[in-house]
């Protein structure tokens, strides 16, 4: 209609201006009406009546500006449900402001107590409703600010080669110097191995700890794996706990002593925090490719990944590599190996080369036979006759 918000003259297309989102958590229905009939001229206002119901709309909604929660709840109370937001693995959560409800009945012990776990300020019962809309809007704006800074820092460090955190060349470094190591080793006929690292349960570790001790176990993650590589190969952070080694002119046995040591170095590093002692471990997956023309950087970066997907779901605390002892380091026809893991096949097919597949077909298939005549086993897939038959025409190969 005509004069509403965002309509444009002319027929012309028409823009919503969204109010900021405000979440009330709040197990009394009455309290939670009285804000929203506050605030809802100037705010989005979004409702929960525990901590849990909270907790799951600040997590699934990064529109939400601005928390205001009581103290006391049935199940996640407010002092739960604050500590999960501060010691949230995500800066858009942990950042949040949370206003925390006190009626006078609260003590001023109850107060501190808030306030050492990172409240961000406070409204007491019953509400002057000036203060009320005040305090929230003060405080959706300063989380619009901050928001709107985290966003200009992440478009800076998009242009830096460097992680600010560790020291190490970061994930843009990573991703436009492979594939210039990759082409080098393809022209070379020289080999190159990608080693993928992640450092266990460290999101557990984030939420027990606090984000300074796990920044300081990342920061002795890095420095091992740095004090472990050969001179010339590159170390980078590529996400929060995720690592990545380039080691070019590196063959698998040499790949692997070096995936051996930082693995073995980890498992034997003991942190202290007070009294508490623990350990932190990594999982890897190590990958030396066969190298051929048309050999894509994001190929071989996935089987590394693939293979420390591996390492994960076998409970973490390993490196995956080729299944085997190291491959020859003879020169194969073309600069590649003589023998494709399954995962390579797989990538040669994806990029469309099949002339190697189709010359390894008879080891290939005598690989994945075991998991089929297994699968047939287990699923009951009435594939008895034709495994039989594909046994047989192998053999014949």
């Amino acid at each position: 209609m005509p004069g509403s918000i965002g309509e444009r003259p002319g027929g012309a297309e028409n823009y919503t201006i969204e109010r900021p989102r405000i979440l009330v958590v709040e197990d009394s229905p009455t309290m939670r009406k009285a804000i929203r009939r506050l605030l809802s001229s100037d705010f989005q206002v979004l409702e929960a009546d525990d901590g849990d119901t909270g907790w799951e709309q600040i997590r699934d909604d990064p529109s939400i500006q601005v928390v205001f929660t009581d103290l006391i709840m049935p199940r996640m109370n407010g002092f739960m449900l604050l500590r999960q937001i501060r010691e949230s693995i995500h800066e858009r959560i942990s950042g949040l402001p949370v206003i925390i409800i006190t009626g006078h009945e609260d003590d001023e012990k109850m107060r501190r107590q808030a306030m050492s776990m990172g409240a961000t300020d406070f409204v007491t019962k019953p509400f002057d409703s000036l203060e009320l809309r005040a305090r929230a809007k003060a405080h959706a704006r300063f989380e619009h600010t901050q928001r709107r800074l985290h966003q200009a820092t992440r478009a800076l460090e998009q242009h830096t080669t460097i992680d600010p955190l560790t020291g190490l060349a970061n994930l843009n470094y990573f991703r436009e110097h492979g594939p210039t190591l990759l082409s080098f080793a393809v022209r070379q006929g020289k080999e190159l191995s990608v080693l993928r690292i992640d450092v266990d349960q460290y999101e557990d570790l984030f939420q027990k700890r606090g984000r300074q001790v796990a920044e300081k176990i990342l920061v002795n993650v890095a420095s091992i794996i740095s004090g472990c590589v050969r001179e010339e190969d590159t170390v980078a952070r590529l996400g929060l706990a995720k690592f990545a080694v380039l080691m070019p002119g590196a063959g698998e046995e040499i790949a692997r002593q070096v995936a051996g040591k930082i693995h073995s170095l980890n498992e034997k590093s003991g942190y202290r925090l007070g009294n508490t002692r623990f350990r932190m471990t990594v999982s890897a997956g190590l990958v030396t490719p066969a190298l051929y023309e048309h050999l894509q950087f994001e190929d071989v970066l996935k089987l590394a990944e693939g293979r420390l997907a591996q390492a994960l779901a076998s409970g973490g605390n390993r490196v995956v590599f080729d299944e085997g002892p190291p491959a020859a380091s003879r020169a194969a026809p073309e600069g590649r190996r003589e023998q494709l893991s399954l995962e390579e096949a797989l990538v040669l097919l994806r990029a469309g080369d099949t002339d190697l597949v189709n010359e390894q077909l008879k080891p290939l298939v005598s690989k994945v036979l075991p998991l089929l005549v297994h699968a047939n086993r287990q699923l009951r897939l009435g594939m008895d006759g034709s495994l039989l038959q594909l046994k047989h025409q192998v053999q014949r190969l």
